[in-house]
């Protein structure tokens, strides 16, 4: 019975392998790319930003309702890049512990 376990834990971390190598690719690429687009979105949400004090200052309402919604989305966009990234390396790390038990 204990060889039986032992070949299904073995043929089990054998199969999850390429899933926790593909896994970490993903990661490491997700992360590559959440940066690079970070370093774009940052001088963006900082003009957004200028352009809806300026708005405040004309008090024109209008456009400082819609500066407020893009200004949002960006954020959003950046903060849910973060939540992928955590959830994607939560991911990894369960499967790298079920390959070392």
């Amino acid at each position: 019975m204990k060889i039986v376990c032992f070949l299904l834990k073995l043929m089990v971390k054998i199969l999850l392998l390429p899933v926790a190598f593909l896994l970490r690719f993903l990661c490491f690429i997700w992360n590559l790319l959440m940066q690079l687009s970070l370093w774009v979105l940052s001088p963006v949400i900082l003009f957004v930003l200028g352009c809806g004090i300026y708005s405040v200052v004309r008090a024109s309402w209008t456009d400082v309702f819609l500066l407020t919604l893009i200004e949002m989305g960006l954020f959003a966009a950046a903060v849910g890049a973060g939540g992928i990234m955590e959830l994607m390396e939560q991911l990894c790390e369960r499967v790298e512990d079920v390959l070392t038990i």
